[in-house]
């Protein structure tokens, strides 16, 4: 598949799985005992939700760091709206059961002074904050779709499952961005594999980061296969001289 035909396919399915915060989330069906049964998966919620705040600071910056590229701009914007569709309805979500602390404007302030040093992102930081962004897409929808199987309220799972949805696409279309641009410069393979081992997770600048199930490494092993696949070599292979693996 060509990288225009991705494209093409990548908006068409972003049409297809569009999921409307109003009608698709019986928000009047929510079971507010079982949700509070659970503490734990509303604390993972909730930072969940902050994480996805900070997409006013970091995906905005990549926007910016790529603003040569019309399709990688475009699938940034769509993550951008995405992604604060998914912060309202989990921030929705958590003022409708009542947990506490609620998130409030200003904590949400404060998350962005505290990192707005953070992504002042230059040119050669390029390769590097599109892999985190690849893994931290792939990794939030893997995070989702396993804390859905773990809810009690019916409705947090299914707002979850569609969010899930959502983080991996984005994950792919940050892939093929990837795959596009080693075309035009595959001579910055062993920069993305040097990237991959030093993987960091965007939103480990917000808070600590919510895990779904521990001691899981499933979504590191099928990250590491993708881009050691995309650059024809193993992650490890970039510290022994490049050899193919």
């Amino acid at each position: 598949m060509t990288t225009e035909r991705y494209y093409y396919d990548f908006f068409g399915a972003r049409s297809e799985s569009r999921w409307n915060v109003e009608k698709d989330i019986p928000w009047g069906e929510i079971d507010r005992e079982a949700a509070l049964s659970q503490p734990d998966i509303l604390d993972k919620v909730r930072r969940t939700a902050l994480i996805e705040s900070y997409h006013a600071l970091g995906t905005v910056s990549l926007i910016k760091l790529l603003h040569e590229d019309v399709d990688a701009t475009s699938v940034f914007q769509v993550e951008c709206f995405e992604g604060f569709r998914h912060f309202w309805s989990l921030r929705r979500y958590l003022d409708l059961v009542g947990f506490e602390p609620r998130i409030t404007d200003e904590e949400l302030v404060e998350i962005r002074r505290r990192n707005i040093e953070h992504v002042n992102y230059k040119p050669e930081d390029t390769v590097q904050e599109l892999v985190n962004f690849i893994w931290s897409e792939h990794a939030a929808g893997y995070f989702a779709r396993q804390l859905g199987a773990q809810c009690k309220d019916p409705v947090l799972a299914k707002l979850l499952g569609f969010i899930s949805v959502d983080e991996f696409r984005h994950a792919e279309g940050g892939y093929q961005i990837l795959t596009k641009l080693l075309e035009r410069q595959p001579e910055l393979k062993p920069e993305v594999l040097r990237a991959a081992s030093n993987f960091k997770h965007y939103g480990w600048h917000v808070c600590e980061l919510p895990v779904a199930v521990e001691n899981d490494f499933t979504t590191v092993l099928q990250m590491k296969r993708k881009f050691e696949k995309v650059c024809g070599a193993r992650i490890v292979s970039w510290r022994e001289g490049w050899a193919n693996g």
